[in-house]
């Protein structure tokens, strides 16, 4: 897990000289409203003086937008004498809030809906801001750091207190950008730290469970995972299903009275991180009942789908789910395809996820790069990394293995293949969101036969920091048309058949002056390098060869060299060092070459 110390070096407060945030709230606590509160924290090393300071409520009912100065929407000013000591917590809500340092009502505190939540000092400067639920409509101007939170981000309460808060991943760490900074179905603490005990690896096979209890380590917005046996029908598995690859018990993750529900695993948040396990996937709904038009219920035939049905679900890392679990449209037209209405109030989810999306037509999965949420005026603001893979009955259906692999810029997502190993149907990219984040899981329905939902079940989690590295060093030498610069493709796992070592700024194949490249690879690397007789004095060696191979770079200037890399764990943390070299016949050198940075790539899991 990554030190603490090193993630608050990563993200530094970029706020005022006071670095006093909003940490912590509840908004809309699924019930009466009588929990809510904003907590707010001094990450800075010397007391500050609180006094005057105000929480606003801004939205088109607050007298800080309506020109005629009116409006219903609350301002809280903190009494005299408040001084918030460094690493001090300061909460102002309801009296049944925990730790409650200014009781400001007792029910209905802050705006249910689309809002922003502002801290301003006495002179009217925003110290620091939160906008929610902007899904809902604009209402500006308001002061966004980022995006805000743009879905339906609702929490609920239970007698004993509030299930879910949205808070900072880590107390008093603001990048400005709120969906980077804050997780939404949190652990709630007022008065209290944010981050929860825990660390990796989380490695839980879910036999020790017992089928219909919930399990106690995930937070969550409305219904808490619970333990199944897959072969058993009950009101949490609504089919008998085959025992998952691993065998015994599985959990299910939805809401089995209907609706959204988004869940978190408690404990560690982290950027660089492995996350694998079991889930069973059902090919698209049939029979299809033709009878209720789109967007009616009407009466449902039972065992019958009505065409307008839809579910979605995810499970992501380096992010967070609103408890509602409204989808992203990674699909393109699932908001169209499902009942009207359902898909309105765009998502709040972030991170890298694998997301699935079920309705009367198909069934189909993705790997999607969700970033920091959906923007005001731009919901699609994802990245399709790759997919759709379509679920067939009798193909592809039933119990598969999903693996997401982010580590730095790159991630890796694998469906189906060996448990443990880099192969299956593998997605790859680079230059992806790298932020701090939880495991999250996401189930969404749109269907009026609620006993027709088909969420899947998960087994065998696998949840650990990445053991593989990757390092360059030296410095490349250029030809006349570009410079070598190498990367990988992926990261150097056991098992791997898709770990390619590539580079750009190649001489272009297809041209009169082109050549081949090659690779070099070795166990010893030479960080120091050493000169390349007859090559360019910028040439520099850094391996000592033990392998190497030839290929081609294609037009653009790219190449790839796969590597194959067997699943013995006896390679577990041996290194491998290579080093691109390109040939440039114009280069006027008895050795016509440039030469890439060298690159070591640690074998790992």
């Amino acid at each position: 897990m990554l030190g603490l110390s090193l993630i608050a070096a990563a993200l530094v407060p970029q706020g005022p000289s006071t670095s006093v945030v909003i940490n912590e709230f509840v908004y809309d606590d699924g019930g009466t409203d009588d929990r809510e509160y904003v907590e707010l924290y001094n990450a800075s090393a010397a007391p500050v003086d609180i006094s005057g300071w105000k929480i606003v409520n801004r939205d088109p009912g607050s007298p800080f937008y309506n020109p005629a100065n009116t409006g219903t929407d609350p301002t809280y000013t903190i009494p005299a004498g408040t001084i918030l000591q460094p690493g001090a917590f300061f909460v102002l809500g309801s009296g049944v809030v925990p730790n409650v340092n200014f009781v400001v009502g007792t029910t209905n505190l802050l705006e249910n809906d689309n809002e922003c939540i502002e801290l301003q000092d006495p002179t009217g400067t925003i110290i620091d801001s939160v906008a929610y639920e902007l899904g809902r409509g604009a209402f500006g101007p308001h002061p966004l750091e980022g995006d805000g939170f743009y879905g339906d981000l609702a929490v609920a309460d239970n007698p004993t207190g509030t299930r879910t808060s949205i808070g900072r991943n880590f107390d008093g760490i603001d990048t400005n950008n709120n969906g980077r900074d804050f997780s939404c179905v949190m652990v709630p603490t007022p008065g209290a730290s944010n981050v929860q005990p825990g660390t990796l690896p989380y490695i839980d096979n879910f036999d020790a469970g017992t089928v219909g209890i919930a399990l106690s380590n995930f937070s969550f917005g409305f219904v808490a995972p619970k333990y199944v046996d897959p072969t058993i029908i009950d009101s949490n598995n609504y089919t008998s299903k085959p025992p998952s690859p691993q065998g015994g018990l599985a959990i299910a993750f939805q809401d089995n009275s209907g609706g959204g529900n988004g869940q978190q695993l408690i404990g560690p948040v982290v950027a660089d991180v492995v996350f694998e396990c079991y889930a069973y996937f059902e090919p698209a709904m049939a029979p299809i009942h033709n009878g209720v038009p789109s967007g009616g219920c009407g009466v449902i035939p039972g065992g019958t789908y009505e065409l307008s049905a839809g579910e979605y679900w995810a499970i992501g890392v380096r992010g967070s789910a609103a408890s509602n679990g409204n989808p992203s449209n990674a699909a393109g037209d699932y908001f169209t395809t499902i009942a009207p209405g359902v898909g309105t109030i765009y998502h709040y989810q972030s991170g890298i996820a694998w997301v699935h999306y079920r309705t009367v037509n198909y069934s189909r999965v993705y790997l999607v790069d969700l970033n920091n949420g959906n923007a005001p005026g731009a919901p699609t603001d994802f990245t399709v990394i790759g997919g759709p893979i379509n679920i067939v009955q009798g193909v592809n259906d039933g119990w598969q293995r999903l693996r997401i692999h982010a580590q730095g810029n790159k991630v890796v997502g694998n469906f189906g293949g060996i448990y443990g190993a880099d192969n299956g149907t593998r997605f790859s990219a680079t230059g992806v969101y790298n932020n701090p984040g939880a495991i999250w899981m996401a189930y969404r329905e749109a269907m009026c036969n609620n006993p027709m939902m088909r969420p899947p079940l998960l087994d065998a989690f696998d949840i650990h920091v990445p053991t593989t590295s990757l390092s360059t060093f030296g410095t490349p030498s250029p030809t006349n048309f570009g410079t070598p610069t190498i990367d990988t493709d992926g990261f150097a796992l056991l098992g791997s058949t898709g770990f390619a070592i590539t580079a750009t700024g190649m001489n272009p194949g297809g041209t009169p002056t082109s050549a081949f490249c090659g690779l070099v690879l070795g166990f010893v690397p030479v960080p120091t390098g050493f000169p390349i007789a007859g090559a360019p004095a910028t040439a520099t060696g850094y391996v000592l060869a033990q392998a190497s191979s030839i290929g081609f770079a294609d037009p653009t200037g790219k190449v790839a060299f796969p590597l194959t890399i067997p699943g013995n764990p006896g390679l577990l943390g041996l290194g491998i060092t290579s080093q691109i070299v390109d040939f440039d016949p114009t280069l006027p050198v008895a050795v016509p070459i440039g030469t890439s940075s060298g690159l070591t790539a640690v074998i790992g899991n």
